[in-house]
């Protein structure tokens, strides 16, 4: 079933090549959409706190139903998850631009929206990621993840700068409606694969049980808990940053559209590296220090982006940003899927989703709302603090992270 491959051995599976160029196209898209959503948002209210609100939308069903999403992935047809949650999201895309362009759109219906992809993606992020480690050999899934990662955030960096043209010339409405292009891309690829798609746990248990079995095993693995738990920490302080630049774009700098695509665009490229040296270096000794230490930086570097006036400086800072967040991001997501037990791993990665899908925007909502009265500047700093103080403290509590490899 499997081939040999080296470094990125992973593009020799025909079914990870359908699901690395399928997320090339549909990450691209997901990035025009964030950084024009935002704009949306921000443009329409005028308030970072509406840009907290769009972001709770989306942690509510993501804090509901990731873990929900793992047991299902770790006991239904993973493809078949995939394939139907993008299409949800397709759907979602294509009616928000249409909106735009018929000029009916409210920031109540970006709220619904939000909340409707939030759910599709609660079940779709475990089984994708689950899918990969089950599609190539062991030895390859480092470098696939990273692969997937490299595609991400390269997107990262076109896909801002794509979505801050269109803004200008074409508005809104049109960069939705190429979203749900981009994620059909991903739709076909789920129904064209070879692989099966199902999982190891199938037909095992009841889901709840299935669910609480997951939550169980974490707690009985302290290296994995004590990652999980100070990732989340850390995602909650300062990840919201990418959600609050439309703020700094507008308030702080007074750069407009195209100097938002900038900032994201700057971010996207140092995140491409992060990236591109996590696929490289793959699995080695002392790779959990690593990660603290890039968790860290990039408290420090978030808390000096937050004082900056400077626009070039800003650039920069987000380039900085960009690379030790990703760095320490696709660490996590590697770490826990090559330490978790293969049967248990699409519930120890939804950890990981509700991470990123349910604590990053219920820390957006937080620090927008807390912004909207203090500055998102001053919350941004502190936040940035506090993650640093965490990343500090787990180092010397949790020194079982410090040995993961």
């Amino acid at each position: 079933m499997f081939s040999s491959g080296g470094k990125f051995g992973a593009l020799s599976y025909y079914d990870f090549k359908l699901v690395f160029f399928g997320q090339c196209i549909s990450a691209i898209g997901s990035w025009m959409q964030m950084v024009t959503l935002g704009w949306l948002v921000y443009d329409l209210t005028g308030s970072s706190f509406y840009l907290g609100l769009v972001g709770l939308a989306r942690a509510i069903p993501a804090l509901v139903f990731t873990l929900v999403g793992g047991a299902a992935a770790d006991r239904y047809n993973r493809r078949m998850i995939v394939g139907i949650a993008n299409a949800v999201v397709t759907v979602c895309a294509f009616v928000l631009g249409v909106l735009c362009v018929t000029r009916t759109v409210a920031v109540w219906h970006i709220i619904v929206i939000a909340f409707i992809t939030g759910v599709a993606f609660s079940f779709e992020m475990p089984s994708r990621q689950a899918l990969i480690s089950a599609i190539v050999h062991p030895r390859d899934v480092v470098g696939a993840l990273g692969l997937m990662s490299v595609a991400f955030n390269t997107a990262q960096v076109l896909g801002p700068a794509v979505a801050a043209l269109l803004i200008e010339w074409v508005g809104e409405g049109p960069v939705f409606i190429i979203n749900g292009f981009a994620y059909s891309s991903v739709v076909m690829a789920a129904v064209i694969m070879r692989s099966p798609g199902q999982s190891a746990a199938r037909g095992s248990g009841s889901m709840i049980g299935n669910l609480l079995e997951g939550l169980r095993y974490i707690w009985r693995t302290p290296a994995l808990f004590a990652l999980v738990v100070s990732m989340a920490l850390v995602s909650f302080l300062a990840r919201p940053f990418g959600q609050l630049m439309p703020a700094f774009a507008r308030d702080v700098l007074d750069v407009g559209a195209a100097g938002l695509g900038a900032l994201n665009s700057a971010a996207g490229a140092g995140a491409l590296l992060g990236a591109v040296i996590a696929a490289s270096l793959g699995t080695y000794r002392g790779r959990g220090f690593a990660l603290m230490m890039s968790a860290g930086g990039f408290a420090l570097v978030l808390m000096l982006f937050g004082f900056s006036t400077n626009f070039l400086l800003s650039v920069a800072l987000c380039g900085v940003i960009g690379l030790l967040s990703a760095f320490s991001g696709i660490n996590t997501n590697t770490m826990l899927q090559t330490n978790a037990e293969p049967r248990m791993r699409g519930r120890v990665i939804s950890l990981h989703g509700l991470t990123m899908m349910g604590i990053v925007p219920l820390g957006t909502m937080f620090e927008g709302a807390l912004g909207s009265i203090v500055g998102v500047p001053t919350v941004v700093i502190v936040g940035g603090l506090a993650a640093f103080l965490v990343v500090i403290y787990t180092l010397f509590a949790a020194p079982t992270v410090r040995d993961l490899a």
